[in-house]
């Protein structure tokens, strides 16, 4: 008997049941799903996130604007700057640099947007807002009488836009200010590229009058 107990004592242990292979493949699949699941959800907020911050945003700018169109410009000047720290990198941030320095230009201020435009350019703004900062920031060159750079600028301008009407008036710009810097023939060039690529465009009467008066009617 005392024999019988001693070898039971020292028998191993059974080795557990292992677990068949198709609940670990299971147990992975629903893994597979919860992350699946998290990763859709963190996708959502972001995106949901990232709408609210465009409202958000859409409506501090019509705000500003109203104050603008009612003649506050403190008070819209105020407001488009605090738009564009808190909501910066939404549509509307990057309208509202261009509406604010508008506004600045309005209040004789066209270094002070000089210096704003150039940072929101060398910041890559996106195509949308580039054509129309670009002339802007030309227009309040002009305005501080720094022509050429003006003229360079309404170029670059003309260069960026998609719109043949856009293209042409640039150019038309662009040759009033070498002009006024005594670069006729930067703008006789930019009389003639505007005829040759653009002669369907409104601007293309001026255009021909401002080249004859280079030219002395030689075209």
């Amino acid at each position: 008997m005392a024999t019988t107990v001693e070898a039971t004592r020292t028998q191993p242990a059974a080795a557990p049941a292992s677990i068949p292979w198709h609940h670990n493949r299971q147990r992975y699949i629903a893994a597979g799903l919860v992350i699946l699941a998290l990763s859709a959800l963190a996708v959502w907020f972001v995106v949901a996130s990232g709408r609210r911050k465009e409202e958000f945003a859409a409506r501090s700018l019509n705000q500003a604007r109203v104050a603008a169109e009612a003649g506050n410009l403190p008070l819209a000047s105020s407001e488009l700057q605090k738009l564009i720290a808190a909501y910066k990198g939404t549509d509307a941030a990057s309208e509202a640099v261009i509406t604010l320095n508008q506004v600045r230009m309005i209040n004789g201020q066209s270094e002070l947007a000089a210096v704003g435009l150039r940072e929101f350019l060398n910041g890559k703004p996106s195509e949308q807002y580039r054509t129309p900062a670009s002339g802007l920031l030309a227009a309040a060159l002009e305005n501080s009488k720094r022509w050429v750079e003006a003229g360079n600028t309404y170029t670059e301008a003309s260069n960026a836009a998609e719109v043949e009407y856009l293209k042409a008036k640039y150019l038309v710009d662009a040759g009033r200010a070498f002009r006024h810097g005594g670069r006729a023939e930067e703008a006789a060039r930019a009389y003639r590229t505007l005829l040759e690529k653009y002669p369907k465009s409104p601007s293309v009467t001026e255009a021909k009058v401002r080249l004859a008066e280079l030219t002395d009617g030689k075209m």
